[in-house]
């Protein structure tokens, strides 16, 4: 998910351009406050031309702030259509059912996303999670939360809190993203720091740049030899159709093995489905 500030047109389809799955026009932190009704104006005349190629978000700002409660006015009175809505600094299931109640009469299929990136989301997150069904997924804001518990923002600090929304989301049924990694330069960290957040439930990751697109679906795609291993496990238990378990090679498979397999080449699947999906022409790299 391609994060780009509102303010930036030109580069609103960036996300098709560059192979990532969904593009994000933000409203909020990278917005300065006396720019936001002129950010609004452009994000919401995008998302009413709906013309983009691959699905778009916004993130609108807090629904505790006069900010984020023009931005849903706007999206209302101005026929934005965008398919994802990202909700920051989530602190309790109320504030995602206010958005919910305000989005239905006009936009009943948009589906939301909660930023949880405080202490309080952190620990009210279970709840969050059940919030409402139009809720889709829970996103990590590993930098609100670092600066607001003063720790550094390395991965150490922030396990707890990504392992906590990880097992929400996985307990809701529910997609977990992780946070951004800010260093645009390293693309071996940005690699390195999706696959630890795919060890723990993770299936998606804000960037923030073009260049780390690529790196992100390396480290969220399984590897060959996985892919083959999962064929082969589901192959065998198709083949006997029995259940219970079997041995495969010199390993013991049982049925929670075989429901991994299966959610492995489930993923592999979608991943040979989004690169085959149309870029559009022009593919730069090197901006935000």
């Amino acid at each position: 998910m391609l994060v780009t500030p509102a303010l930036e047109p030109s580069r609103f389809d960036k996300a098709s351009e560059v192979g990532a799955d969904v593009g994000l026009l933000d409203l909020e932190d990278g917005v300065p406050r006396a720019f936001k009704p002129e950010a609004r104006r452009l994000a919401t005349e995008h998302l009413a031309r709906g013309r983009a190629s691959r699905p778009m978000a916004l993130r609108i700002n807090s629904l505790r702030t006069e900010d984020g409660l023009r931005d849903v006015l706007a999206l209302l009175d101005r026929g934005a259509r965008p398919d994802l809505v990202l909700l920051p600094k989530v602190e309790s299931p109320a504030e995602l059912q206010q958005l919910d109640a305000l989005l239905s009469p006009r936009l009943p299929d948009v589906a939301l996303l909660a930023i949880i990136e405080t202490s309080r989301g952190v620990a009210a997150v279970d709840a969050i999670a059940t919030a409402t069904p139009r809720l889709q997924g829970l996103i990590f804001g590993a930098a609100d939360l670092s600066a607001e518990l003063g720790i550094p923002l390395t991965w150490e600090p922030m396990l707890y809190a990504r392992s906590r929304i990880a097992m929400a989301a996985g307990a809701a049924g529910l997609s977990a993203i992780d946070s951004p990694c800010f260093d645009m330069e390293d693309l071996d960290a940005v690699e390195e720091e999706t696959r630890r957040a795919r060890a723990l439930g993770f299936v998606g990751k804000i960037v923030i740049h073009p260049q780390q697109v690529a790196a992100v679906h390396r480290a969220l795609r399984p590897c060959p030899r996985t892919v083959d291993h999962a064929r082969r496990v589901v192959a065998q238990a198709e083949d006997d159709g029995l259940g219970g378990i079997r041995r495969l090679g010199g390993a013991m498979v049982g049925p929670p093995l075989v429901a991994a397999a299966r959610r492995v080449l489930a993923n592999e699947h979608l991943m040979e489905e989004l690169e085959s999906a149309p870029r559009r022409q022009g593919a730069r790299t090197g901006d935000t």
